[in-house]
């Protein structure tokens, strides 16, 4: 990957770990958590696994962790493990349908969700959150695909 794609893959997922912050701010009440950020990763990855790789997953993970002021290494680990899962199963992933594909992203999506709660809130853990940001996400990545489209669209990543 060159120094030029790096950067602005870096400012892109600041971006939209931004809008990502935004968007929870508003639906906390409602109990969904909204993975933008991480779904774009599963999506970049899906794309083009020769480029994105788990190096390149833990330092988008170290640059959000250091956005996001939580505790270090928390997005870097579970992104370089989502990135190894899709690179492994990658093949596998490709016989799905689209479908199928939203569903498995939805259901890391989830994971992630439940993973990253059970860490930074301990005594405030809803399994209803966890429930209801898969139905989020499963809705959400119908979207990325047309989004990382339109964002990758200059670079030949």
């Amino acid at each position: 990957m060159k120094l030029s794609e790096l950067l602005f893959l870096t400012v892109i997922f600041i971006l939209l770990s931004s809008i990502d912050s935004q968007l929870n701010f508003f639906l906390t009440g409602f109990l969904i958590v909204s993975n933008i950020t991480y779904l774009f990763l599963c999506y970049l990855c899906f794309r083009n696994p020769q480029k994105i790789n788990s190096l390149f997953g833990a330092y988008i993970g170290f640059i959000i962790d250091l956005h996001q002021n939580v505790f270090f290494g928390l997005h870097a680990s579970l992104f370089t493990l989502t990135i190894l899962l899709i690179n492994y199963n990658y093949f596998r992933l490709r016989m799905f349908s689209t479908l199928q594909t939203t569903l498995v992203f939805s259901f890391f999506t989830a994971f992630f969700v439940g993973f990253k709660s059970i860490l930074l809130t301990t005594m405030n853990f809803q399994y209803l959150v966890v429930f209801l940001s898969f139905f989020s996400a499963f809705i959400a990545y119908l979207f990325v695909p047309s989004l990382g489209k339109l964002l990758i669209k200059r670079t030949k990543l």
